[in-house]
């Protein structure tokens, strides 16, 4: 990974945003982009300014970095994602958390729509991922080893941080709303799974799939971010539904469960402002 280049999409945000001091992040995938409209805003930045990010290449993505303030907390929140499959590289995916680590963040929420393999997760539900399951083939903290990824061989025990998963179960509590635990697993993407893939993948013990997610949990474990994660279950996986998955109605069934899953981030970041002294750094 190019430490230089990240360093460099670092030095143009902090020249955009000279007094930012984010607390923590939000990285909206596909479904999610709604609830940015929450934050105050305090600074915007399309990604294609920022060097490393470059402009996003997925639908549903809108590539802006949001700097803003929702509940009191200070929070640097990112429209869109990108993916490995895009090939770019390991630059694009790892610079959101380069930057909140940089800016002295102490956590990030991850938010995704995956694929329901377990038979309760239906289109429509929601999934606290409680730890996950690499199958990309790929891993972004191979090659040259450096300091600001930590340890050179990080544990993985506890990806997902014990106090932002009861937060997230107390803020779906407050609003009613129904709230799974499960393993999600990644792939590589940009392919949907076969059906036998899908059988595999639930015999190891995967609850959920999708392509990305995993590599930012992983390095902002790694760089010792609390971290949370949360998937919008749009579609059944591969074989298990009525037919076969399709990228345009996966993002219209995200978008159309956007007001509740906005709720429950402004709910749930109400809630981790009550608690704050749980999220400092680990």
């Amino acid at each position: 990974m190019n430490l230089a280049m990240l360093a460099q999409g670092a030095q143009a945000v902090r020249a955009a945003f000279p007094k930012a001091k984010p607390v923590g992040g939000l990285i909206l995938g596909s479904g999610w982009r709604a609830a940015a409209a929450a934050f105050k805003t305090q600074g915007r930045l399309n990604y294609s300014a920022i060097p490393g990010m470059g402009s996003t290449t997925v639908a549903g993505h809108d590539g802006t970095l949001l700097w803003g303030t929702y509940a009191g907390l200070e929070t640097f929140v990112f429209l869109g994602r990108r993916h490995w499959y895009e090939g770019a590289g390991w630059e694009p995916v790892a610079l959101p958390v380069y930057l909140l680590k940089a800016f002295g963040a102490a956590f990030v929420v991850l938010t995704n729509a995956a694929g329901g393999i377990r038979a309760d997760l239906v289109p429509g539900a929601l999934m606290v991922i409680d730890d996950h399951i690499n199958a990309m083939g790929v891993n972004p903290l191979t090659g040259p080893h450096d300091d600001f990824w930590g340890t050179r061989f990080p544990d993985q025990t506890r990806v997902y941080d014990k106090d932002l998963r009861r937060i997230m179960e107390r803020a779906a509590e407050r609003l009613g709303q129904p709230l799974a635990h499960g393993v999600y697993l990644a792939t590589s993407g940009p392919t949907y799974e076969t059906p036998a893939e899908i059988r595999a993948f639930r015999s190891w013990g995967a609850d959920a799939v999708g392509m990305s997610t995993v590599p930012e949990a992983l390095l902002a474990n790694a760089a010792g971010l609390r971290v949370g994660a949360l998937s919008f279950i749009a579609n059944r996986a591969a074989g298990l539904g009525d037919r076969p998955p399709a990228h345009a109605e996966i993002t219209a069934a995200a978008d159309a469960a956007a007001p509740v899953m906005s709720r429950l981030l402004q709910e749930l970041w109400k809630e981790s402002r009550m608690v704050s002294r749980e999220l400092d750094p680990p």
